[in-house]
């Protein structure tokens, strides 16, 4: 019983944040579309999002090979820890959020496919 209890309770961090993409949907347009458009490649203050999830990043100075789940969450926690110099700065963003933001993008990838000519910058 206890290592059942043990088990559930080491899991319950993965299991609560999974990502629901819908609720992300408006996470991203609160807190990302003051400066990007979240559903065109369209450049607003920075670069269009959709189709952000599984693209190279193209920005010099990060280190990821594609913004994937990891790579986004670093960058939308703490963008100048991945890149120091970076102009893109917010305010803290809860894990929650973070997974749904990510959740709602993989979904736009998911259903549109790689978006070509897609850039960071």
């Amino acid at each position: 019983m206890f290592r059942a209890l043990l088990l559930v309770l080491l899991l319950l961090p993965s299991m609560a944040f999974a990502g629901d993409a819908a609720r992300g949907k408006v996470v991203a347009s609160v807190r990302c579309l003051p400066c990007h458009h979240i559903d065109t490649l369209s450049r607003s203050i920075g670069p269009g999002l959709l189709g952000v999830y599984g693209r190279a990043p193209s920005i010099s100075g990060v280190s990821f090979d594609v913004w994937d789940a990891a790579a986004l969450d670093a960058w939308i926690a703490s963008p100048r820890s991945v890149k120091p110099n970076t102009r893109m700065a917010l305010p803290p963003i809860a894990d929650r959020d973070r997974a749904d933001i990510i959740a709602y993008f993989k979904s736009q990838t998911d259903a549109v496919g790689p978006v070509k000519g897609a850039v960071d910058k």
